[in-house]
């Protein structure tokens, strides 16, 4: 490795999970729910299997002595199953905090041990056959570590509880079945694997939870921590994030080398190239481009945004769910769109994925319908938009909306191949259908060459002002020459379209009020999505 890339990479790399200012010691979020699921079905499991033994013990284990002991067992069945149950209920409805939940699964292990140890003692009690095989107290003891990942102290504290409810249960069977206790030779030979299993369990629960926390320091990004992975695509994965000082939820997006070519191998000059682009992305101040906070490269050479997280429905989402929607609120959200547009153009940016699923409308403060462009990440300068072995040396973008120059040849593609995508999402939120669907995307490419696009009207139920289909055309053309030249010149021939009617903030509110009522929280819960299906 040269001294340039010596130098980036100290300056770019994660720390990994090796922060001092922090002091979080969970497990990743995902790795608690899953744990909580599986609490659920031993609950279930563990009912099931001690009616199993308990009703086989009946039935195949003679023994003479008083009913006591069959109260006892029979008591002891239906605590454990009432117990069971009631774990398996509060884990599958997530009624309580996952930590909190698995903290009852402590309680729930030792509680159940005694439930186990008061059936098993209704045969061991009542024979002098040497004990033979593993107790079910130990098998209980040791399979409950794999299934609950959780501290040392806490294990200890279950396993040596359960290890614990083995006299505890034996002193309370004899008493009610008023038998001598057994010799303490029978004892040891009774409780000994019980110790040995829980001693076992520490063992294997240092392994278990050392593999979560393993996951954990690798999810690390900086001052963020991944907790779950939201979706993954063709440039790599989105994770919601979480800050480790600050309470600020985050999205970040992680990229792989393999995704950006090279052998997947990253050099100094793809890293420069990425610093220089990410912090230009990050100086975009527009409100309606979504913020990105951080970057960075991580310990096996992944490239990673940390964003905003936001609320609210993807355009392609919308439409998917709802339908096409009126002219009024497409003039709407194209402006609050080109205006995100305006400003990375001016800055020397091409977005390159413009797609309905890159636009996220919502709420955002007291304002509905408010647009929010994503996936800036992807970006790429328009001085390098005509340079071979940019960093993304592939066709980079979703062939439903690229524009025909970017098809053929993506150095060729500058500020007119973003408007070219904007007239196709036009197309998509006034008529529901795409501007071209080819069986395969290269169909789809070679349509967006050689074939001249329908007018929306005639694929539209809602009349569509001439001058708003003139737009869209006009965005569609394939001369790059042909099409509106900036931004800006697309804005203020929008602004002039006559409308029906106008598109107020109160019709906004009454729509999202109306398909997407808050339940006990944000409207909708849409996160920023994975950009780069290239072709």
């Amino acid at each position: 490795m040269s001294n340039a890339e010596q130098e980036v990479n100290a300056r770019l790399c994660v720390p990994g999970g090796r922060d001092t200012h922090t002091t979080h010691h969970d497990l990743p979020s995902d790795v608690m729910d899953k744990a909580v699921t599986r609490l659920g079905w031993l609950g279930l499991l563990f009912a099931a299997t001690l009616h199993m033994v308990h009703w086989a013990r009946i039935s195949f284990t003679p023994f003479e002595g008083s009913d006591g002991g069959m109260q006892a067992a029979t008591a002891a069945l239906i605590a454990g199953t009432v117990l069971a149950i009631t774990i398996c209920a509060l884990a599958w409805t997530r009624r309580l905090p996952q930590r909190l939940m698995l903290d009852a699964g402590i309680l729930f292990e030792v509680a159940a041990a005694f439930c186990i140890a008061i059936i098993e003692f209704r045969i061991r009690t009542h024979t002098d056959e040497p004990i033979v095989g593993v107790s079910g107290m130990a098998l209980w003891i040791t399979f409950f570590v794999l299934v609950v990942p959780t501290t040392m102290g806490k294990a200890a504290l279950g396993a040596i509880g359960a290890a614990l409810m083995g006299p505890l249960a034996l002193l309370v069977y004899s008493a009610v079945e008023r038998i001598p206790l057994p010799t303490p030779g029978r004892m040891l030979s009774i409780f000994l694997p019980d110790l040995l299993a829980a001693a076992w369990a520490l063992l294997l629960s240092r392994y278990v939870y050392g593999m979560g926390r393993e996951i954990s320091k690798a999810r690390r990004m900086g001052y963020y921590e991944l907790t779950e992975r939201l979706g993954r695509g063709g440039m790599g994965e989105v994770w919601r994030a979480k800050h480790r000082m600050l309470a600020r939820p985050a999205a970040i997006k992680l990229i792989s080398p393999e995704a950006m070519g090279r052998g997947g191998h990253l050099t100094s000059t793809l890293i420069r190239r990425f610093e220089r682009e990410a912090q230009t992305t990050a100086t975009l101040q527009s409100q309606h481009t979504v913020q990105v906070y951080d970057f960075g490269v991580t310990e096996d050479g992944a490239l990673y945004y940390v964003m905003e997280y936001l609320e609210g429905l993807d355009l392609q989402t919308l439409i998917e769910s709802y339908g096409p929607i009126p002219p009024e609120r497409t003039v709407h959200f194209l402006l609050q769109i080109l205006e995100s547009l305006n400003e990375a153009h001016r800055a020397g940016l091409v977005h390159r994925d413009i797609k309905p699923a890159n636009i996220l409308a919502g709420k955002y403060g007291v304002n509905f319908d408010f647009i929010k462009v994503l996936d800036f990440g992807l970006a790429r300068f328009i001085e390098d938009s005509r340079t071979a072995g940019t960093i993304f040396p592939i066709v980079a973008g979703t062939p439903a909306y690229m524009a025909p120059e970017a098809a053929l040849n993506a150095s060729d593609a500058d500020v007119r191949a973003d408007l070219y995508a904007v007239g196709a999402v036009a197309y998509w939120m006034v008529t529901g259908s795409l501007v071209f669907e080819g069986l395969t995307d290269y169909e789809t490419l070679l349509e967006h060459v050689n074939r001249v696009p329908v007018p929306p009207s005639q694929r539209s139920e809602t009349e569509i002002p001439a001058e708003l289909e003139q737009i869209i055309m006009a965005c569609l053309a394939k001369d790059p020459l042909k099409r509106p030249q900036s931004a800006t010149e697309l804005i203020a021939r929008l602004k002039a379209v006559p409308l029906a009617a106008a598109w107020t903030p109160e019709r906004a509110e009454h729509w999202w009020l109306a398909h997407r009522p808050p339940v006990d929280g944000p409207i909708s819960r849409q996160l920023p999505g994975l950009a780069g299906e290239a072709a």
